[in-house]
């Protein structure tokens, strides 16, 4: 049976606005992490930098205790076996997270895949074609659930029925961006969403750069698609790379600013990605991705699938043009191809090709 007094204190912790240094502090206090439950109030305060009026018993504190209450079943602490194990490696793992979904996909091997929210066609294009392949090898994808490549990654892997985990800056109960909705909903009810930030958290600048450490620590590495030289995206390469987990770059166009941050990544030791097995090459068990053979589209949709490219977006009336085809008479193959896979749209009616 778990220590349920010391859960109860984690979750009510953890909805305090505590640092990941604070957090490290703690647990280098507290070892066995039991011997909290024995602590004073007063060495609490001084050790965590806690004002006198913030409540930290939670059974002394009505309201503190209503939260911890309402949060008991859908919180995941440092006390529990289900804690996710490559998190808790970390030197500043949260003391408790906030879920919804499947919690057993934290246990599950998994790889990051995050990049620039202003995403080329080329990088949503290499995001999709690598969590597509990277979820049927049985790896989970993990990303930040924020525009261009993470929402790109996110949407792939539930498209090849596999499992993803978006792991939020703000609190569970906030969706941000909030054109994320439909995406949220849909991990919710096929894969995983986490964070340790409190419900009603906003979407805070400061809080992403915390989040990234526990994008990179419940995977086995972190892929970089796409990043300037001043992308978040290398927070969280960096923060693999002192949780000592593999970190991966793909290449790109090398008059491209989004190509500055991978290329500097693999200078530094990144290991540059040019196919899938490139990443499953470094991960624990024999994990390569099926060979068996995809299903080609028939001549028609061949014959347009060749109007578009994989390094950028192709407008309808362009690929219409270079085919000498009405563009009526194209988009039916057009959704086809959207349907099976093939090819992606963006925005503006364009389209770019995934496989």
């Amino acid at each position: 049976m778990l220590d349920v007094s010391l859960r109860d204190r984690l979750i009510a912790y953890a909805l305090l606005p505590l640092s990941p240094s604070r957090i490290r502090l703690l647990l280098q206090t507290f070892d066995p992490l039991a011997s909290l439950c024995s602590a004073s109030e007063s060495m609490l305060r001084e050790l965590l930098s806690i004002d006198a009026a913030a409540p930290l018993d939670p059974w002394r504190n009505d309201e503190l205790r209503k939260q911890v209450d309402a949060l008991r079943g859908s919180a995941v602490t440092l006390a529990d076996d289900d804690y996710p194990p490559l998190l808790r490696q970390i030197v500043d793992p949260p003391l408790a997270m906030f879920y919804r979904g499947d919690l057993s996909l934290a246990q599950t091997p998994s790889v990051a895949m995050v990049g620039s929210r202003r995403a080329s066609a080329y990088a949503i294009s290499a995001a999709t074609h690598l969590a597509r392949e990277l979820v049927s090898a049985g790896i989970t994808v993990v990303s930040g659930l924020a525009r261009g490549v993470d929402a790109a990654s996110h949407q792939a892997a539930l498209d090849a029925s596999g499992h993803t985990i978006a792991v939020l800056g703000t609190g569970i109960d906030i969706v941000y961006p909030r054109s994320h909705r439909r995406l949220f909903d849909k991990i919710e009810e096929r894969g995983l969403i986490l964070t340790e930030f409190p419900p009603g958290t906003p979407p805070l600048k400061f809080n992403f750069p915390v989040r990234n450490r526990i994008i990179s620590g419940l995977t086995l590495g972190t892929v970089i698609v796409e990043a300037t030289g001043r992308s978040g995206s290398l927070i969280t390469a960096r923060m693999a790379a002192e949780q000592n987990r593999e970190v991966f770059a793909v290449p790109g166009p090398i008059f491209s600013p989004g190509s500055e941050g991978t290329h500097r990544l693999i200078q530094y030791g990144a290991k540059l990605v040019h196919e899938t097995d490139d990443i499953l090459d470094e991960l624990p068990g024999d994990l390569r991705v099926p060979k068996a053979a995809a299903p080609q589209p028939d001549p028609l949709l061949r014959e347009v699938l060749r109007a578009f490219r994989r390094d950028e977006g192709t407008h309808i009336d362009n690929a219409a043009e270079s085919l000498g085809r009405s563009v009526a008479a194209i988009s039916e193959p057009i959704l086809q191809l959207e349907l099976g896979g093939w090819l992606k749209a963006l925005p503006g009616g364009r389209y770019v090709r995934v496989r």
